[in-house]
Formats: C-alpha cells, structure tokens, sequence
C-alpha cells in the first residue's frame, strides 16, 4: 500500500494543505515545530482514527484557525487508488472511496479489509517508530534490554510483558519464603497456626464433639440414601401411573385388532378389491344410466297458426327478417349510444368546472383562446414622418455648424440650418413613437383585463374551446345514433303488443325483442318437423338405449368381480369399506401414543391390572420410607443437639470458626498467588514460544543490518533462552545488555526493520520513521541512509527528521519549511 497524496482540512498548524507523496523513499525535512510530527500523527488518525479523548494524548492537534477538524488520504493498492476521508473529531465521519468513485456503504468494514490483517496497535508496533523508543533503550537494565529485544516477532510484547511484571510483583507481594508481616498470606498462615495450636489444647471436648460429627455425617448419609430411594419410588409411581392412564387406548386397541360386526357380512377380499378407482367407475356408471330417460314424450308441434307470434310472423316476414339480421348492429348502436351518453357526462362535469374558474376571471362570456405564437405586448410604432423629422433636424444641425466653419456666406447656412432644426424637431416630437396595444376584443377580451392573466389562462382556455367543441361533436353524434336505433326498432312495431312500454331502457327493449324473435325462431323449426326427423327421433331413442344396456353390462361386470348382487348392496360394501378405513385410522392415531415400546412395557408388567398393584405396593413401600425418614430426621435432631451441648464453650466455637474461616482466606489468597504467578509464566513462555517460532526469519535480515551498521564488527545474533547474544568477527559472544547504548540502539533498529519486512508481505503499509537516528554519529547515519533508501526499493518510507545533512537526493525531499514560505 502507498499513500500518494494527503489533504488536510483542519488538523494542528495545518489547514486546506496538500501534500503529494513519493511511492518510494520520501524525506519530510522541517526545524522543531515545523509540523512533522503533526503530519506523522495525521496519517495514522485518518488511516485508525483520531483520537477521542484528552486524556489519551497530551496533543488532540485541534486546528489553529478554528477549521473542520480532519482532512484524506489517497491510497494506491494493488494498482487500484482508494480515498480515505475522515472528518469530525468527537463524532469523526469516515468516507471510503472506491477506485470508480462510488462510496462504500460500509466505510469500517472497507477500510479494515485495507488494512488487514493489521490494526492501529500492531501498524504503531510494526511499521511506525520514533526517537523516543530509542531512548527508552538507553534507560533499560540487562535483563530488560534482552526481553525487548527478544520479544520483537511478537505484536504488542511491550505490553505483555508490562503485565507479566505486574502479575509477578502482585504474587510477590501476597506471599514469599521468607516470613514477614507485611506480606498477606504468611500473616495469616501465622494467625492458622497459632489457632491450631489453642484448639488441640482443648482436648477435653474434641474427642466427644467429633464422635458426635461422625454420628451425624453417618445419619446424614443414611438420610440421603433413604431419599434418594424415595425419590427413585416416586419415579416409578409417575412411569406406572402414565401407563395405567392408557388402559381405555390399550381396551380400545384391542377390541379395534379383534374387528367390528358391520364387516362380517363382507370378506376381507371383497373390501380390498374395491378400490377408489372401482368406486369412482361404478358412481360414473350409475349416473350414466340415470341420466338417459327413454321417455317418448310428446309431440308438441303446431301449426303456424296455433301460435300468434308465428301469425305475425307471416304477415311482417320482411320486417321481422330485417330485424332479426339487424340485431347486431342493434347491440352494437346501442352500447355506443351508452357510451358517447357517459362521455358525454364526464365532459359535462370538465366543462362546468372549467367554465366556472374562467367565469371567475374573466366573467360571461368566455373569451377564446389566442391563436398560437401571438404576441400580445404592446408593440412601439415609428411613423416615416418622425423619421424624416430626426432627418431634417440632424440636417439643421449640421447646417448651423457648417454656418460657423464658412467665413464667406454664413447666414444663408444658419437659415437653412435653423428652419430645418425647428421644422424636424417639431415634425419628431409630435410624431413620436408611441406604444400602440393589440386589440383582443375580438376574441372576447376586455379592454382592461390584465395580460398576465390572459397568457396564464391560454392553456386552460384552450382546454375549454376544446371540450367545447368535442361536447357539440359527442352532441351531435348521440343524436344520429339516437336516430339510427329509433329506425330499426321501428321495424319491431308488429311485435309492439309483447314489448315494453317506451318508458324502458333501450337495453330492456332490444333484450325482449331478442327472446321474441328466438321464440319465433323456435315454432318455425318445431312447425317444420317432417316425418324424416320424427324417424331420427326414433333411431335415436334406440341408440340410447343400447348405450344404456352396455352401461348396464359393465356395470355388472363389476359387480361380478366384487361378489355383491345389485348396486344397494354395493352402496353396503363401500359403507363397510369406508368403516374399516376409519377403523384403520383410529387405530393410527391410537398407536402414536400407545408406542410400541410403551405396549410391550404393559404387557411385560403383566397388563394393566397388574401395572395397577404394583403402583399400589410401590405407595405402601413409599409409606414405609416416609416413616424411616422421620426416625432418621428425630436421630439427627438429638445429634444435634448433643453437638449444640459439646459446642456449648462459645470461645471453643468460635476458634473452631475462625479457623475455618481462616483456612478458607488462606485458599482464596493462594489460588489469587498462584493465578497470577501461572498467568505471568504463561505470558513469558508464549513470548519466548512466538520468538523462537519466527525469529528464523527475521534472524538473517537482522544479522545484515546490524553488521553493516556497526561496519562489520558484530557477525551475528544468536537466540538462547531468555537471552540474546551477539558475536564479533573474532568469534566472541556478548550479552545484548553488554552492548554499549549506541549498538544496543543499533541491534533494536536492525531488529525492528527486520521484523517489519517480515510482516510487510501481509500487506506493506508504508513505513513511518519519525527523526530515529539523531543520536547516531555521523558514519552511522550515513550508513542508516543507506537502508533506508534500500528499505525504500520495495516499500514506501516516510521519514521525518530535522537534520539536512543527509544522503538522499533533493527530488526526496520535502522541505516543510520553504512550503510555508511559499
């Protein structure tokens, strides 16, 4: 990960300033309190948050100049640049942005999978690190510079081993070999031993009050054995009790598996082989044969003239034909009729309304809409004259002026000159342009009303002229087909005597002129029944009833193979068929709670008569029992009281107590002794675990830098237990706390550095290098420049510092204070 530029709002000295930054080595130069620091602590508070309270850092960095406290940061990862922004201190807003611009509905969730698999502690302990970490190097004993320096392949060690020491002080502090006062449980394992030592002079009643203990613990448990027979017997009682109250399903079982008389009269078989299938076939075929009626009937025909429709029907053929074909469009002009008449309702309703907002603003009549494009400002209208006015003035102007230039002949110029400026002058003004309003009274506008409510109205206007004239259409529309329904229905008159009044709909009419015409329709086929269809009839009829003997066969076909004589003793056969289905499923229900298993327990026990006596000698054993834990409980109570009588001494009673008492303190302060002395051993041997499992490959890359820092002098570094060990050219071994503090200082960057490139193949953030080197002379600066630049090849680093004397080419360098000078 690379952070190519920062903005920052408001954060400490800085304000609206941005910084682009190098992706490899970038120098950051600047004098004390130039800010490189407050840039440092920037880049981590928008990368993990800033801080929230005062009492977590001596400097919030609150903006000088009252700005947005905050700014962003632009990430390059994985070829791909994200924004990070985060605004607001206190109540801080985090923006992640992704490469397309869209920004990420889950901003902490983004930028953690950035990150990962660090955090703010582990980037501080990893890839940021200042002067101040040096120095506490200087100021460490022997022991303690080896454990730093050892604990480096372990994140937040520094801490660990802080609370390690404090675990170890706490369990040193409540015990120790040596006996002393000040320290808790060695006083009060006195105090234990010195009650102990009173106690055992007390003979006299001890032996008395703990053969009275041992009667007691032996009632005790007696008690608790007869109880615990108790409680088994009221167990069985409940199980037995469960399975007698299943003695009505155990009967009905029974009585179900032995059958029921309604089946005896079919077999098994017979019941089987009628199938839903075969009761659905024989339902279907009796219904078939129930519904052909062979009947013959009579024969209703008539002649034409039996019936008075068929009269008026001979007499009006051509009308009532016409009629008949016109049915139709008889329907058809009607709905249409129905139709325009709602359309012409809605309209009806739009028009009032509409009439009554422009009656409002312009009174009756309504105005028409203005023709489209029309401009209806007042318009300015220049006549020739004042044209010719301006002409004649500017001429007698000129004329005057010439008058003054010629020196020969002046006065007939300033005659001329004067004419023309008084004649054009009176000829313009009185023919002057005049604004001249376009007359819209021909459209039904008064002359004051007001042009902005006449442009404002032309679209409701227009709306109204509109429905104007589609009302008068859909008027006149109604009317014709008003017309062409009265036409036809007039060819309906012969029928006038079985229709409705004119009073009803049109609807009404025309449905009775269809029930009319169709009966018409219906005695002229039954009045034109020849000999040859009566002889159809007859066929017909034979048909039917040869269909309905070959439904009769099959139906007592399937008769025949379920063994019953007629359809009602079918009908007895799907009743007992249908009983022992219901006999099936109550025996079902009956079996999911009378389980297998609770069926074979009854007839283990020997039935429910027997299940019966044994809840009645399981009662009358718990009787029994009930009574035994009287005499126990009346055996305990005398106990008691002869130990309440041996305990009769208080002061006896009480050492006694405050011995228990004590015994129990002793225990609670060594299991806090021994928790705290285990949790600081567990500590130590998981750092030295973490350690040794990856210092192999942080050991080589250290081992490089701390030879070339200290030119060659020490080789390697060697891990031994709880201890670090260095080796010079010549072979000799020296402890890391024999180093001076200059290598000690060395051996930790060589460390530190090795360590985070370690972990930087997780994911390299940049590395944050805050003036660490001040006190390193000038041959080793030289040498840390070096590697850092080399660090530089594959990471980026950041590195402030307040010296210029340094080996890093100018395009590195940003010079913080000529940025402010700028």
């Amino acid at each position: 990960m690379i952070i190519r530029k920062l903005h920052i709002v408001g954060f400490g000295k800085f304000s609206d300033f941005d910084l682009d930054l190098r992706n490899d080595l970038q120098v950051v130069y600047g004098e004390n309190e130039s800010g490189k620091s407050t840039l440092r602590q920037f880049i981590s508070g928008v990368l993990f948050g800033f801080t929230q309270n005062k009492r977590q850092a001596s400097n919030l960095y609150e903006p000088h100049n009252g700005a947005q406290y905050g700014g962003s940061l632009l990430l390059e990862k994985d070829q791909r640049l994200w924004e990070i922004s985060r605004l607001g201190r206190t109540q801080s807003r985090l923006s992640v942005k992704a490469p397309n611009g869209v920004e990420s509905p889950n901003p902490e969730d983004q930028l953690k999978q950035l990150l990962a698999p660090f955090t703010e502690d582990s980037f501080q302990d990893i890839f940021s690190f200042d002067q101040e970490q040096l120095n506490e190097i200087r100021n460490l004993s022997g022991k303690d510079l080896s454990n730093r320096l050892l604990s480096f392949s372990a994140v937040n060690a520094d801490r660990w081993q802080e609370l390690s020491a404090a675990l170890d002080k706490s369990a040193s502090d409540r015990f120790g070999v040596t006996k002393t006062a000040k320290r808790p449980i060695n006083r009060l394992i006195k105090d234990f031993e010195d009650l102990d030592t009173q106690i055992d002079a007390m003979t006299g009643q001890l032996s008395q009050y703990r053969q009275a203990e041992e009667n007691k613990d032996r009632l005790v448990h007696q008690l608790e054995e007869v109880e615990s027979q108790q409680k088994k017997l009221q167990i069985q009682i409940g199980q037995f009790t469960k399975l007698a109250d299943l003695s009505d399903l155990y009967a009905e079982k029974n009585e179900l598996a032995a059958g029921s008389s309604d089946l005896e009269a079919f077999s098994d078989a017979q019941i089987t082989a009628l199938t839903d299938s075969t009761a659905a076939q024989v339902e279907k075929l009796e219904g078939q044969i129930n519904g052909i009626d062979l009947d013959e009937g009579s024969d209703h025909s008539t002649e034409i003239s039996e019936n008075p429709l068929l009269t008026i029907y001979k007499n009006n053929q051509r009308d009532l034909d016409l009629l008949d074909q016109s049915i139709p469009n008889l329907i058809a002009g009607n709905n249409l009729f129905d139709q325009t008449k709602n359309e012409l309702k809605v309209l009806s309703s739009r028009l009032d309304q509409l009439h009554a907002d422009l009656k409002v603003k312009f009174n009756d009549p309504i105005p028409k809409p203005l023709p489209q494009g029309l401009n209806i400002q007042p318009k300015t209208k220049i006549s020739a004259f004042f044209i010719i006015g301006i002409i004649l003035a500017v001429a007698g102007v000129l004329g005057i002026v010439y008058g003054f230039l010629s020196l020969e002949f002046p006065l007939p110029f300033f005659i001329c000159g004067a004419g023309g400026l008084i004649i054009g002058g009176l000829l313009a003004f009185f023919e002057r342009p005049k604004k001249e309003s376009i007359d819209l009274s021909g459209y039904g506008y008064g002359t004051q009303t007001d042009l902005a409510l006449i442009t404002a109205s032309q679209r409701e206007l227009q709306e109204y002229d509109e429905k104007v004239q589609n009302f008068n259409q859909l008027v006149k529309q109604k009317q014709g087909q008003l017309y062409k329904i009265d036409s036809l229905l007039k060819l309906a008159m012969p029928l006038k005597q079985y229709l409705p009044d004119s009073a009803q709909s049109h609807d009404t009419l025309v449905g009775q002129i269809q029930v009319l015409l169709n009966e018409i329709r219906d005695e002229k086929r039954s009045a034109a029944l020849s000999a040859e269809q009566k002889r159809l009839v007859e066929d017909n009829r034979q048909q039917q009833q040869n269909h309905l003997n070959d439904l009769k066969n099959q139906q007592r076909q399937i008769f025949d193979s379920l063994k019953v004589t007629d359809y009602s003793e079918f009908q007895k056969l799907l009743a007992a068929r249908s009983s022992a289905q219901q006999r099936q499923d109550h025996l079902q229900n009956i079996e999911q709670v009378l389980t297998t298993d609770k069926e074979a327990m009854i007839n283990q026990l020997g039935g429910i008569d027997q299940i019966i006596l044994k809840i009645q000698a399981a009662k009358a054993q718990l009787t029994n029992l009930d009574a035994k834990i009287q005499d126990v409980n009346g055996q305990l109570l005398t106990v008691q009281s002869q130990l309440m009588s041996l305990s009769g001494d208080r002061d006896y009673q009480d050492k006694l107590q405050q011995r228990a008492d004590l015994e129990t303190e002793i225990n609670n302060e060594l299991e806090g002794y021994f928790t705290n002395r285990l949790a600081a051993s567990w500590i130590n041997e998981s750092l030295y675990e973490i350690s040794h499992e990856r210092m192999p490959e942080i050991k080589k890359q250290a081992e490089a830098y701390f030879s070339e820092l200290t030119d060659g002098k020490y080789r390697e570094i060697i891990f031994q237990d709880h201890a670090l060990l260095v080796t010079n050219g010549q072979g000799d071994h020296f402890y890391a706390y024999e180093l001076s503090k200059g290598s000690s200082e060395q051996l930790y960057v060589a460390l530190r550095l090795a360590f985070a490139e370690s972990l930087a193949v997780k994911n390299p953030l940049p590395f944050l290098i805050d003036d660490s080197f001040v006190n390193f002379d000038a041959s080793r600066k030289d040498v840390m420049d070096r590697i850092l630049n080399h660090l530089a090849e594959k990471y980026q680093v950041i590195y402030f510092t307040a010296n210029h004397d340094q080996n890093f080419m100018e395009t590195n360098i940003i010079d913080l204070g000529a940025l402010a000078n700028a």
